[in-house]
């Protein structure tokens, strides 16, 4: 300072305050390389990390109707999904035009539909009966009038099915708690064969008709075919249970094949427009 103050500047001191400076500035570059690097490594931790496998590989964002309030259009496909206040989605007209059929002609299967629980929604084929490229999917309706249902066998992605001798209602009024998710899929039947769709064939469109059990018959299926109208049955004491990849269950319950839910002609000529509800159990 008393250098500094008259003018005078010694050129050892002047030396000295260079080198100082430069270990100083050496300094802060260390530790700023430092910082930096720790900061890179936790973003990566935090964003860029691979996902657990047993986590579901989906970057898609959901539909996410408020519940109680109006329904959203599905993707890549007609119809909508809508959330009641007590946390069942419905999903009505579900159609895709693939070029196949256009919703007009008596048991001609229009392709394959994918659907994905995790985000509501469809998922868009590669292909009209090819499934998505992503490969992220839960259930697949095909067949006649697409009701035939099979779940994903893709390794990473893999879902599974299962069903209870229940209603829907029930199902749902039952399994309420945290974890019953589990007690639920272990209650739950696997199916006998795949696809899972037709059960029996029934005589004439009476209650009974509408049981998917019977005296002396095992289950197949989640609906009844009246071979007199040529008319399919949504069955109403039978619920769904599916499984997807990250483990989640849900419980469906499907209503109808038939555009508005309501077939028309005899036979009907409205079929492959899909309606459905599930819930996702807790």
């Amino acid at each position: 300072m008393k250098n500094y103050q008259s003018g005078v500047q010694s050129q050892n001191t002047g030396l000295l305050t260079v080198r100082n400076l430069s270990k100083k500035i050496t300094m802060f570059g260390l530790m700023a390389g430092i910082a930096a690097a720790s900061v890179l490594t936790s973003c990566k931790k935090e964003g860029n990390e691979p996902g657990s496998p047993s986590l579901k590989l989906n970057t898609e964002q959901a539909l996410a109707p408020v519940a109680g309030g109006a329904a959203l259009n599905l993707s890549d496909a007609t119809g909508t999904v809508e959330l009641a206040t007590n946390g069942v989605y419905t999903v009505k007209n579900y159609f895709v035009d693939q070029g196949i059929y256009s919703g007009t002609a008596n048991h001609r299967p229009n392709g394959n539909y994918y659907f994905d629980f995790s985000v509501n929604d469809n998922k868009k084929g590669a292909s009209a009966t090819t499934e998505p490229s992503s490969k992220i999917w839960d259930l697949s309706f095909s067949g006649t009038g697409n009701a035939d249902l099979r779940v994903n066998a893709f390794p990473t992605q893999a879902s599974q099915i299962k069903y209870i001798n229940q209603s829907f209602a029930t199902v749902i009024g039952t399994y309420t708690t945290a974890g019953s998710a589990a007690t639920a899929w272990t209650a739950g039947t696997t199916p006998p064969s795949v696809p899972f769709g037709h059960n029996r064939t029934v005589a004439a469109a009476t209650p009974t008709d509408y049981l998917a059990a019977a005296p002396g018959h095992v289950i197949k299926g989640w609906y009844n075919y009246y071979f007199g109208t040529h008319t399919l049955f949504g069955t109403t004491d039978l619920t769904i249970l599916v499984k997807d990849f990250a483990g989640s269950v849900y419980a469906v319950h499907i209503f109808s094949t038939y555009e508005n839910a309501t077939p028309v002609g005899t036979p009907p000529t409205n079929y492959s427009w899909l309606k459905l509800e599930y819930k996702k159990l807790p």
